[in-house]
């Protein structure tokens, strides 16, 4: 049933842009007149649909234009997309209708010099070439947004990697503290044991004795295994802080490699 349901979506998509006609068209560039066609083309900004004409102009026909009056303008050059002639060529989009059914208005304006248009009146053939470039936009422009898209993916990819070095670098970091601290920890456990042992030894001659150079000894032995302790305790708590920040980046560390096979796998469907 979900293949059945993916195809039929399919099926309603290529049905929908097959269905977007071109028409002629009147539009003011500047104070002038000009014939020319139009088409809309729904669910897209107008200033991606304007980025993908330019895109399939420049890339594909090998012209070269500039923006003039709102229009994207390609004087006299040639565009076997329409014909053998030499052209002039104006574009502009438009987003036109309300909130919530918007669509994008394109309008295509073609002339042999001097505001010449061409119309299906004085032209036929041309026109018909032009309304085939027309209502071919729909599918231009969502292979320029699956370009884009593509591109966007590989740019994430490469952000992705060097989040991961990154945060690799910083798990070492933390990691070889980890086993700096528990070195110290075994250390001062050591000495705290060793200074026990002393102090019981110490005490043991003192109640024997009461000798108060011993005393003294004692007093200072039992402020040194104090100190250790101290540390001792500094030294857990680090470590407590040093396990959690590990798991911070292990976190971080897996939330990247989640994203990144995501985007890789929508790479590779993209790339297909």
């Amino acid at each position: 049933m979900k293949k059945i349901a993916t195809f039929l979506v399919l099926v309603c998509a290529v049905c929908t842009l097959s269905a977007q006609k071109a028409s002629e068209t009147v539009i003011m560039f500047g104070k002038e007149q000009l014939h020319g066609f139009t088409i809309n083309i729904d669910n897209t900004a107008a200033n991606i649909i304007d980025d993908a004409i330019a895109y399939k102009l420049e890339s594909q026909y090998g012209l070269k234009g500039s923006k003039k009056k709102g229009f994207h303008v390609y004087e006299n050059q040639k565009c076997i997309a329409f014909g053998e002639a030499r052209y002039d060529i104006y574009y502009t989009t438009n987003e036109v209708g309300k909130k919530n059914n918007k669509s994008t208005q394109v309008t295509l304006v073609v002339t042999t010099g001097n505001m010449n248009c061409v119309t299906f009146s004085n032209d036929p053939r041309t026109s018909r070439n032009i309304v085939t470039f027309m209502e071919g936009l729909p599918n231009d422009v969502e292979a320029y947004k699956t370009k884009l898209r593509i591109e966007t993916l590989k740019n994430d990819l490469a952000n992705l990697e060097k989040e991961r070095q990154g945060l690799e670098k910083d798990k070492q970091k933390v990691l070889d503290k980890i086993e700096s601290t528990n070195s110290e920890i075994t250390r001062v456990t050591s000495e705290i044991e060793k200074k026990t042992s002393d102090l019981e030894t110490m005490k043991g001659q003192y109640s024997q004795n009461h000798d108060e150079a011993l005393a003294g000894q004692i007093s200072a032995a039992e402020k040194e295994k104090l100190n250790l302790q101290k540390s001792q305790t500094n030294l857990q708590k680090s470590l407590l802080n040093l396990n959690n920040d590990l798991a911070k980046i292990t976190s971080k560390l897996e939330t990247n490699a989640r994203t990144t096979e995501e985007k890789k796998a929508e790479l590779e469907t993209l790339q297909k």
